[in-house]
Formats: structure tokens, C-alpha cells, sequence
């Protein structure tokens, strides 16, 4: 309905529409120059509601996921994120993507779950896509409640490894430059940088300038990872992870010992001996490959930044600068799960504290 506010100067518009819940409402809106400028908002807006006001009836969950990703692909979403949402739609589409949002209630995705426990790990993920999209569904009232809030999930505990200390650092350091290994280079870039296996792949020669005393400086602004058998070289997701490092120049030597003992030219830093860049994956394969050949404690490459947090905790870095090296999001993630205490740090509490009680 058009209203002249003021004859021939001012018009409103004001319409009614039921939502999903069968709630009335009536926008309005005032101050438009004439009654065509009020025509035009007013057929805008219902054409939007008509677009976004659906019923819980007609909408399924096919319907629902496909909104939700397209609105994930706009802001835009991690692609290795929408890989992995793609990859666990997978796994329950067959069950829930034609039935609509009405039925799907916290019965629907327990079960969706008890089908899954023999993989804890894909329960987590699989909780994650559903209560990620119902929560959109949510947003957009096609559902009142999300009813993942009540799905009982199985105890999923990551496998716990320890983290290298400095002999067995130093070891592996000896063994990989005796076998004159690829992996060299991106050990040397993880414990002295703590970058991951997706950063060193990705860093390039141009990353690396010399300052003016004489140093180098390095900076960890982009990322390398694999979607769908492609690789692509990405910015790093939040700002705290694009750190910069100052390093010396016989570091900056050990770095490239790899691609001067075998004359290898190559705009990446970390590369194979033909100039070719490293596959993350690939990293983490040789490595897993060349500690069981050698007889070395087990570990993961990304388990070496925990080694280079722990190695900040025993020399006295503090928590500060330790937490803007490894970029973490918060001070907790660096506090509690990287830099924790290992038997050096406790042995030396126990000792000044038995010397300061019995003294």
C-alpha cells in the first residue's frame, strides 16, 4: 500500500507478509520523492522475501546445503575448507538431503552420527557441516532450534606424540644433511621459523631480502595448499599468521645447502632436485618415510613447532614473542598447547626449589 505522506512531495510504502513461523509482519518505509520511487521499494522488498521467506515444509536439506555454500563461497571461505565440507557432504547425503528441515531433528542426526563411530574423527567432522549449516538455516529463520545442539558425540582424542627435544633435533639435523636430503631445508625453516609444511612449500626466494647489517629477513605471508589435485599458492588466513623473521647469514647458508651441493636452481626456497616445488603432502610422507628408516623417535613435521615453542620456553623467550613467531590466534593456543613443560624445565623447578627449602 502507498501512502502520500504529503501531498505531491512525500509518499511511504507499508505491505504485510507471514513468515515460516507464521508470524505477521509489516514493513514500512517513509520519504520517497514519489509514488513510483514507493512502488519500486515496495515490489523490491517482496521480491526478496519471496526469494528468502521459505517454509520448513518445501525446504530440504539438498536445498538448505546448497544456500549455505554458495553463501560460504561469496565471503570467501578457506578452499581447503569447502574441500573438506564437500567431502563430508558426501557421506550423509544419501540420508538427509530429501528430507525436509521439519524432520531433521536431533533423532535424524544422531543417527547420522551411531552410522559413524567407528571414525570419531569424521563424527567431529561431519558434527561440524551439520550444526555449521543448520546454524545458517537459523540465521535465515527456515529453522527455530539447531538440532545437532543435542547429539551426543563419541570421546575423540587425538593421538598424542612427543615433541622433539634438542638432542633428538639435533640428531635429525645430522642425519638429514649427511643423507643429503630434501628435507633439510623445510626442517631448518620449521624449528627455526616454526613454519608449517603448507609455508615452506610455499616460500619463494623473493620472500628472502638482505638487510643492512648484513642479515636477511624473511616473511611468512603466503601458504601452499592442494584442492582437488590442484596446487595454489593462497595468502595466510588471518594477519597474525604473516610473520617476519630476522636470521643470520650462515643460517641463511644451511638453508640453501641443498640447492648449492647439488647446483640446483629454483625460485623456491624448499624444492626437489629437479627445481620443483614440494607437495605439502609430500613433506609429510618423506619425513614419516625417512624417521622410520633411520630408527628416529616418531613424530610429524607440524609437530616441530611444538619442538620450537618448547626450545623458546627452556632459553627464556617470553610468552609474547614466542606467541607472534608461531602466529598463533590467541595466547592460550601457545600457553597450553605448544609450550608445554618437558622433563628439563621440570627437573630444574624441583631442583631450585629443593635448594631454596633445604638451604
Amino acid at each position: 500500500m502507498i501512502i502520500e505522506i504529503e501531498k505531491g512531495k512525500k509518499y511511504a510504502a507499508r505491505f504485510r507478509y507471514t513468515d515460516c513461523f507464521g508470524k505477521q509482519h509489516r514493513p514500512y518505509k517513509g520519504g520517497f520523492p514519489s509514488r513510483k520511487a514507493a512502488m519500486l521499494w515496495e515490489q523490491q522488498e517482496k521480491a526478496k522475501l519471496e526469494g528468502s521467506v521459505v517454509s520448513s515444509e518445501t525446504m530440504n536439506y539438498g536445498k538448505l546445503y546448497k544456500e549455505w555454500f554458495s553463501a560460504l563461497v561469496k565471503k570467501p571461505a578457506s578452499p581447503k575448507t569447502l574441500e573438506k565440507y564437500e567431502r563430508y557432504h558426501s557421506y550423509i547425503a544419501e540420508y538427509i538431503d530429501h528430507l525436509p528441515l521439519r524432520k531433521i531433528d536431533e533423532r535424524v542426526c544422531q543417527k547420522i552420527i551411531d552410522m559413524n563411530l567407528a571414525s570419531p574423527s569424521n563424527c567431529v567432522e561431519i558434527r561440524k557441516l551439520l550444526s555449521a549449516s543448520f546454524n545458517y538455516a537459523r540465521k535465515k529463520r527456515w529453522m527455530k532450534e539447531n538440532p545437532t545442539d543435542f547429539v551426543d558425540m563419541p570421546s575423540y582424542r587425538p593421538k598424542k606424540i612427543e615433541a622433539y627435544n634438542f638432542d633428538d633435533i639435533q640428531l635429525l639435523f645430522e642425519l638429514l644433511k649427511s643423507q643429503n636430503s630434501k628435507l633439510y631445508s623445510p626442517i631448518l625453516c620449521a624449528c627455526f621459523f616454526a613454519a608449517t609444511r603448507e609455508e615452506v612449500c610455499a616460500l619463494q626466494e623473493t620472500d628472502i631480502t638482505k638487510t643492512k647489517d648484513g642479515k636477511y629477513r624473511v616473511c611468512l605471508d603466503k601458504a601452499m595448499i592442494t584442492v582437488k589435485g590442484r596446487t595454489i599458492i593462497k595468502g595466510q588466513k588471518t594477519e597474525n599468521r604473516r610473520r617476519v623473521f630476522i636470521f643470520s647469514e650462515s643460517l641463511y647458508n644451511e638453508i640453501h645447502s641443498f640447492k648449492t651441493e647439488n647446483g640446483i636452481l629454483s625460485p623456491f626456497v624448499c624444492c626437489n632436485r629437479n627445481g620443483k616445488n614440494i607437495q605439502p603432502n609430500t613433506v609429510s610422507n618423506t619425513f614419516a618415510r625417512f624417521l622410520q628408516q633411520n630408527g628416529l623417535k616418531p613424530t610429524t613435521f607440524h609437530k616441530l613447532r611444538d619442538a620450537f615453542a618448547n626450545a623458546c620456553k627452556r632459553l627464556g623467550v617470553d610468552l609474547d614473542t614466542t606467541f607472534r613467531m608461531m602466529g598463533h590466534a590467541s595466547y592460550k593456543t601457545t600457553a597450553e598447547h605448544y609450550a608445554t613443560a618437558d622433563e628439563v624445565l621440570i627437573d630444574d623447578a624441583v631442583t631450585r626449589i629443593e635448594n631454596a627449602l633445604f638451604n
